[in-house]
């Protein structure tokens, strides 16, 4: 008589856990040898554990879905069905290891970032920065700050791009002018930066040159405030200045729980002699 083992053994020799093999059957990828009839126990042959082996090393190792290991494991598929099944699996992957490079990219970069800010604290100030020419891709919106976070996605705009040059750097911009005769303070759009063409986007160019610079610990009313502060030192110290005013800040801050634990660059373009 062919020696049979129960549900439990085989999981103790294979090292597989029992829910895989209860998953197995209840999805006629693997049945038991044998079923008593009287303890519905399962019982599995010897035969069964190279098939057992197979299943988890495509399923574990390739990351082939059980539903493909039923197509792989039918002989009556034919080759050329198979082929096409794993060059799809092949294509999968592919996006897979892609989609990871990126995570692993982004996760460095708030590593960095991290360490950055534990050595060197955010300081509330304001202060001039040159910074180069930079492509943000964006969505129009015309409501206010205290509406923003019914209209904007971290996750909507950063699949646009995967290899953004500032590392998901997220920016909203508003009117000077408009800030100046309305209130309360409306966002005019919400965007990412980055380097690639990103199609069916908006794309504001910021140009090269001088940005005065104001970060806060963001709230609404911060904002409105940072805002002002940086309209009141141009005109103090005579800098003439654009007519749009970005809200410069990482996605995400793995540091902080609450977007008012977020220190955000509030930043205008200051106009030379030659762009007046």
């Amino acid at each position: 008589m062919t020696k049979l083992y129960s549900i439990g053994e085989v999981s103790h020799i294979l090292h597989i856990p029992v829910k895989a093999l209860r998953n197995y059957d209840q999805i006629n990828l693997l049945k038991p040898s044998h079923i008593d009839p009287s303890t519905k126990y399962r019982y599995y042959s010897y035969d069964q554990f190279f098939l057992i082996d197979v299943i988890r090393y495509l399923n574990k190792t390739l990351n082939v879905p059980l539903e493909d290991i039923k197509i792989l494991i039918d002989g009556n598929e034919g080759n050329d069905k198979l082929l096409t099944l794993l060059n799809s699996h092949e294509k999968q992957l592919g996006e897979k290891i892609r989609e990871l490079e990126y995570s692993k990219k982004v996760t460095e970069s708030l590593i960095a970032d991290l360490k950055y800010r534990m050595k060197y604290p955010e300081r509330i100030e304001i202060f001039e920065q040159y910074l180069l020419s930079r492509n943000l891709y964006y969505n129009e919106l015309d409501i206010s700050i205290y509406d923003l976070d019914k209209y904007v996605s971290r996750n909507a705009m950063d699949a646009f791009n995967r290899n953004n040059r500032e590392n998901n750097v997220m920016c909203t911009f508003y009117s000077i002018s408009e800030f100046q005769s309305v209130s309360p303070l409306k966002v005019r759009g919400f965007g990412i930066f980055s380097d690639q063409k990103l199609p069916g986007i908006k794309l504001k160019v910021l140009p090269e040159g001088r940005y005065l610079t104001k970060r806060f610990l963001y709230s609404e009313e911060n904002l409105s405030a940072a805002l002002s502060e940086l309209l009141g030192y141009a005109e103090e110290k005579n800098i003439q200045i654009g007519n749009t005013a970005f809200l410069v800040s990482r996605m995400v801050n793995v540091s902080v729980s609450s977007k008012y634990n977020y220190y955000m660059d509030l930043q205008i373009l200051h106009l030379l002699s030659s762009e007046r």
